[in-house]
């Protein structure tokens, strides 16, 4: 009876765990689509390290960014922790 109840609560807490991450991906890929399409900036955090620049292209894996100090940027989205800006992402 116990190991039933701890599996039932492992099932419901993975399957919440993974509709949120869904939604913070697709809220990720819009914040980084308004930056590319307004030239609005971002601060990209990457290991601890803030990166200002702004959006030039997203793929699937990676974000091509530009900044003065810095250059052309790749960022893989995978390593991304965080993202800070003056974009609003679409409303649902």
């Amino acid at each position: 009876m116990n190991l039933r109840r701890t599996v039932s609560r492992t099932f419901v807490a993975l399957v919440l765990a993974g509709g949120a991450a869904v939604a913070s991906a697709d809220s990720l890929q819009s914040v980084l689509a308004e930056s590319k399409a307004s030239g609005k900036g971002l601060t990209f955090y990457v290991n601890g390290q803030a990166i200002p620049g702004v959006v030039v292209s997203v793929d699937d894996k990676y974000v091509v960014a530009r900044s003065t100090a810095s250059g052309t940027i790749v960022i893989r989205l995978d390593r991304l922790d965080a993202v800070a800006g003056h974009v609003a992402p679409a409303a649902k």
